[in-house]
């Protein structure tokens, strides 16, 4: 019962009468874009699907943990939360701070030191980051959007003793950032178009490829304050060279190529301006592949993409009008 004495059923784990489909088949995956399968409702009160007045954000717990959201396990359900309101520690930026975590302690230092050996179990918990890293990073087709209109919810570490109040911008790592800069710098470093990259393993398709082109997109990603904070040269490299070796390693759980996950082939999964699919290539150039001119970047390539416009919509199907004859 509810404050005004209404009875609520929480239809969330109900099949449909047919026996097949879920309640939520009339909405699509956040995610995905796909309307088949059970999905969960993102777990803020106060959150709101894409071009949605009051529904929640609704994924599958597949897309969702795929593409690095927050997942866990309540009672006999999931609990879920979308890209906005996921907790700090799930931001493609906290992933990279945590790998980072395990190298220092590696050397017990505060700085990288290259060079040094490292044991079988250091070298695995490093891979095993790398992997659900560039797996988050194979989505950013569909997220690199919501990062564009609404940042992400990082917070900086802080050690034993220290005080947030007390400390610097710099020191806090803090980059401070808009909707309209944040747009520059996904189309600079290509964020969008890593992502179908990734996804469906371009980078296979010429010899070395997969070597000195994809390891450019990544340090052009990696170099993009806004998104991963302010890392150093050796960081930068560092994180592209474990990341290029996940991508090399070709473990389905990467979820690329053969193993990829079905996407929606219209709605939020394909471009406004001429609905070519934002999961896909097509004809856009593959990201790495020019060198850049000057810096990390390559030149800018003019390249659709839906950063600042309104989200397609996620309504629920629509019912067909009975026909007047």
């Amino acid at each position: 019962m509810n404050e005004d004495g209404d009875l609520e059923v929480n239809a969330s784990d109900l099949i449909m009468a047919d026996g097949k489909r879920h309640v939520t088949h009339q909405y699509r995956c956040t995610i995905c874009g796909l309307f088949t399968g059970a999905k969960v409702d993102c777990c803020d009160d106060e959150c709101v699907a894409p071009n949605r007045r009051s529904s929640r954000a609704k994924m599958h717990v597949t897309c969702a943990r795929q593409a690095g959201l927050e997942v866990s396990v309540e009672g006999d359900g999931f609990s879920l939360a979308c890209f906005k309101h996921v907790g700090c520690q799930y931001v493609f930026r906290a992933r990279l701070e945590d790998m980072k975590e395990i190298e220092l302690q590696r050397n017990s230092s505060s700085t990288f030191k290259s060079g040094l050996p490292m044991t079988w179990g250091h070298a695995s918990a490093l891979f095993h980051a790398a992997v659900n890293i560039l797996k988050t990073l194979g989505w950013a087709w569909r997220w690199a959007e919501w990062w564009v209109e609404a940042g992400d919810n990082w917070e900086p570490l802080l050690e034993e003793g220290q005080r947030e109040e007390d400390m610097t911008e710099e020191e806090l790592k803090i980059v401070k950032s808009t909707p309209e800069s944040r747009c520059r710098d996904a189309r600079q470093c290509r964020l969008a178009a890593l992502g179908a990259a990734l996804r469906n393993r371009d980078y296979d398709k010429e010899e070395g490829d997969d070597q000195e082109p994809l390891e450019r997109a990544l340090t052009a990603v990696l170099s993009t304050r806004s998104l991963v904070g302010p890392l150093k040269k050796k960081e930068i490299d560092f994180f592209s060279t474990w990341l290029a070796l996940a991508y090399r390693s070709k473990l389905p759980v990467l979820g690329f190529g053969k193993d990829k996950a079905p996407v929606a082939d219209d709605g939020f999964c394909v471009h406004q301006a001429d609905a070519s699919p934002k999961y896909d290539l097509g004809v856009r150039p593959l990201p790495g592949k020019k060198m850049p001119q000057k810096g990390v970047f390559e030149p800018q390539v003019a390249e659709p993409d839906d950063f600042l416009l309104r989200p397609a919509s996620s309504s629920p199907r629509g019912k067909r009008k009975k026909q007047i004859i």
